[in-house]
């Protein structure tokens, strides 16, 4: 379902309009989902609400203050969103998040996948080992460090995960 800047839901009783609604609360505001939130033909005890985001800006800061872009630090999925999935235990009387994931069209070569998780010591590190010239790079910021290390290494093969 895509939301513009005005969205009106329209339709008879019980076709699920407050469940969109109450979903995107729980998303949105981290709230819990109540035990017998579920799809009608799903598990009641694996719930996932999952939302794709576009019209995000250009340019985004992900840790200190340089700036880069969801495209260059791969984040997106193969239609061009960032899809963030939140899944929740129903085992429980009271639901709880298990997991935020993002889904995305990402590198998977040796050394590449996981650069996002690393702090600035170990991406310098990381560029030492494999070599990587960093001639000209602001090494103080991890994005630029990032993407010199895929430039150098490829990405290989993409994958959504």
């Amino acid at each position: 379902m895509d939301f513009g800047d005005i969205t009106a839901f329209i339709g008879k009783n019980d076709v699920g309009k407050s469940s969109i609604m109450e979903a995107l609360d729980i998303f949105l505001n981290d709230r819990s989902p109540d035990s017998d939130d579920a799809s009608k033909d799903g598990d009641g005890k694996d719930l996932a609400i999952i939302c794709e985001f576009s019209g995000f800006p250009a340019a985004i800061v992900i840790d200190d203050k340089n700036p880069t872009t969801l495209i260059d630090e791969h984040l997106l999925n193969a239609d061009g969103c960032l899809e963030v999935h939140k899944k929740y235990s129903g085992h429980a009387a009271n639901p709880k998040c298990t997991g935020v994931f993002l889904y995305a069209v990402h590198p998977t070569a040796v050394n590449v996948g996981d650069l996002l998780q690393l702090k600035n010591p170990e991406l310098k590190a990381r560029a030492q080992a494999l070599q990587v010239d960093m001639t000209g790079v602001d090494q103080r910021f991890n994005a630029p460090i990032r993407q010199r290390i895929r430039g150098a290494v490829g990405t290989s093969t993409c994958s959504q995960r």
